[in-house]
C-alpha cells in the first residue's frame, strides 16, 4: 500500500506534465473520434453514390440490351396473333442465339412459370418454375412474372452463373409481352459492382486507419515536445529554486551574523562598560572601607546604580531579541511600548491609533508584524530624520492591517516596487511567508509602510481572551 500511495503520490514537474498533457490527450481524442466519425459518415456517402451510379449504369445497359432483343424481332410479334406459333417459334429462335458477352443472355417466362427461352442454361426450359425463391428467400420466376403484368422493371436475386455454376447477385430487366403473355428480360451479374464497393470501403477504412495513425504519431510527438519542455523547464526551475535557496541560506547567515554582532556590540559598548564600571567601583569601595573612609558608602552606592543599569541594559537587550510582552499582552501593547522607547532615545514625536480587539493574531503574526515595526524604526533612526511617527494598528475585512507612516527623507525605490535593503526584504519575507502582503511607498513627504496578514492567521474568539 505504501508503494501504491507513492506511486501516486504527484510532485510540482508531474503535476505539470500532466496539467499539460492530459488537456492535449482529450483534445486530440475527441478530436479523432471527430474525424473518423466524419470520414465514415463521408466515405458511406461517397460509397452509396458510386454504387448507385454504377447499379443505374447496369439498369440502363439491362435497358439497351432489351430494347435491341424487341428490335430483332419486332417486325415478328407486332403482325402476329396470340396464338401464332410459327411467330413465337422464330421469336425464340432468335432470341435464344442472342448471347453477349461471358455470361449475358436473354430469358422468357410465360405467364404460368413455364421456360420458354434460356440458351446458356437449357435444363430449365419447358419446365414450370413457379415459386422458385433464391438462397435468400427471395421469389424469382413469379415476381419477375409479376413485374411483366404491370409493364416493366428491375429485380435482382440470387442466381448461379452459367460459366461456373457459382451463386452471384444478379439484376434482370424485365418486360411483358402482352399478347403472347411472355416475360422477355436478360440480367447481369453485379459482383463486380459489389467488388468495385467492397474495396472501395476497404481503401477508405484503410485511409481513415491511416488518418488515426498520423494523428497518433502527431500526438506523440506533441506529448514528447511536452515532456522535453516540462523537463527542461523543470531542470530550469529546480537550478533556479537551489540558487535562491543558497542565495537565501547566505542572506540568513549573514542575518545571524549580523544579528550576533550587534548584540556583541551592544554587551561590549553597554553591559561590558557598566560592568568594568561596577567593577572598579567596588574596588575603590573595598579599600576605602579597609582604610576607614567616610566616602566608602558613597562608591559603593555608585556601584549598586551601575549595577541597576547593566541590569535595565539586558533587559533592553532580551526584549529586544524577544519582548516577553508580546506574548503576555500581545500585539498593541508592544508595539507601544516600542514607540515610546523610540521617542525617548530620539525626541521624535509619535502616535500610536489602534482599535482594541481580541488577542486573536497567531504567534507567528504577532512575531511578524512586532520584527516589520523594529525594522521600520531602526530605519527611521538610522535614515529618515523624521520628526512625527504614526503608527495605525487595527483589524480589516482583509485580515490585521499595521501603518507605519513618518514624514522624513524618503528613499529611492527599485522597478520592482521595493529597496534592495535587507532589513526591507527581511520585512517583505515575513509577511509574504504569513500570505500576506507589505506594500511601501517613499517619497519626498516621507515613507509609508503597510503590512498586511490575512484572515488565515487570526483566531476564532474561543482560542483567545486577551486584548491588544
Amino acid at each position: 500500500m505504501m508503494r501504491l500511495s507513492q506511486l501516486f503520490k504527484l510532485d510540482y514537474g508531474r503535476k505539470l506534465f500532466l496539467l499539460a498533457t492530459l488537456p492535449l490527450i482529450f483534445a486530440v481524442a475527441a478530436i479523432s473520434i471527430v474525424v473518423t466519425n466524419q470520414s465514415k459518415r463521408l466515405a458511406e456517402t461517397e460509397i452509396y453514390a458510386l454504387e448507385t451510379q454504377l447499379i443505374e449504369a447496369k439498369k440502363a445497359e439491362l435497358h439497351n440490351y432489351v430494347t435491341l432483343a424487341k428490335n430483332a424481332f419486332f417486325s415478328i410479334y407486332g403482325g402476329a396473333a396470340p396464338d401464332d406459333e410459327e411467330a413465337k417459334l422464330r421469336v425464340t429462335q432468335i432470341l435464344a442465339a442472342m448471347i453477349y458477352g461471358d455470361e449475358g443472355f436473354y430469358f422468357v417466362y410465360d405467364y404460368d412459370g413455364n421456360n420458354i427461352v434460356s440458351p446458356r442454361q437449357t435444363n430449365l426450359i419447358n419446365q414450370n418454375w413457379s415459386g422458385q425463391v433464391d438462397s435468400n428467400g427471395v421469389p424469382i420466376t413469379d415476381e419477375l412474372i409479376r413485374i411483366a403484368r404491370s409493364g416493366a422493371g428491375y429485380h435482382s436475386y440470387i442466381w448461379a452463373k452459367p460459366s461456373t455454376g457459382e451463386p452471384a447477385e444478379m439484376m434482370a430487366y424485365v418486360t411483358g409481352m402482352q399478347n403472347w403473355r411472355w416475360a422477355l428480360g436478360t440480367g447481369v451479374f453485379i459482383d463486380d459492382v459489389l467488388l468495385t464497393v467492397a474495396n472501395t470501403r476497404t481503401e477508405v477504412e484503410t485511409r481513415i486507419a491511416r488518418t488515426f495513425v498520423q494523428i497518433a504519431i502527431i500526438t506523440f510527438l506533441a506529448l514528447f515536445l511536452v515532456f522535453i519542455s516540462g523537463y527542461f523547464i523543470t531542470v530550469r526551475e529546480r537550478r533556479l529554486a537551489d540558487a535562491r535557496q543558497k542565495a537565501l541560506t547566505a542572506r540568513i547567515v549573514n542575518t545571524q551574523e549580523e544579528e550576533r554582532g550587534r548584540v556583541a556590540r551592544e554587551l561590549h559598548d553597554s553591559i561590558s562598560q557598566i560592568l568594568v564600571g561596577v567593577s572598579y567601583a567596588l574596588d575603590l569601595a573595598r579599600r576605602r572601607f579597609r582604610n576607614g573612609d567616610d566616602h566608602a558608602g558613597e562608591t559603593l552606592d555608585k556601584g549598586i546604580g551601575s549595577l541597576a543599569g547593566a541590569i535595565q541594559e539586558v533587559r533592553r537587550i532580551s526584549r529586544n531579541l524577544r519582548p516577553s510582552m508580546l506574548d503576555d499582552l500581545g500585539l498593541g501593547p508592544s508595539v507601544k511600548t516600542l514607540i515610546d522607547e523610540f521617542s525617548q532615545r530620539t525626541g521624535t514625536q509619535s502616535r500610536f491609533e489602534t482599535v482594541v480587539f481580541r488577542n486573536r493574531l497567531d504567534n507567528d503574526s504577532k512575531i511578524a508584524l512586532y520584527r516589520v515595526a523594529q525594522e521600520a524604526f531602526t530605519n527611521i533612526e538610522r535614515h529618515a530624520n523624521a520628526n512625527l511617527v504614526t503608527v495605525k494598528l487595527k483589524g480589516t475585512r482583509g485580515g490585521a492591517l499595521m501603518k507605519i507612516i513618518d514624514d522624513g527623507e524618503g528613499f529611492v525605490m527599485s522597478s520592482s516596487g521595493s529597496s534592495s535593503g535587507l532589513g526591507l526584504r527581511n520585512m517583505q519575507e515575513r509577511i509574504e511567508q504569513l500570505g500576506g502582503t507589505l506594500t511601501i511607498t517613499s517619497g519626498r513627504r516621507g515613507t509609508k509602510i503597510s503590512a498586511l496578514v490575512p484572515l488565515s492567521h487570526i483566531l476564532s474568539p474561543q482560542s483567545s481572551a486577551k486584548e491588544d
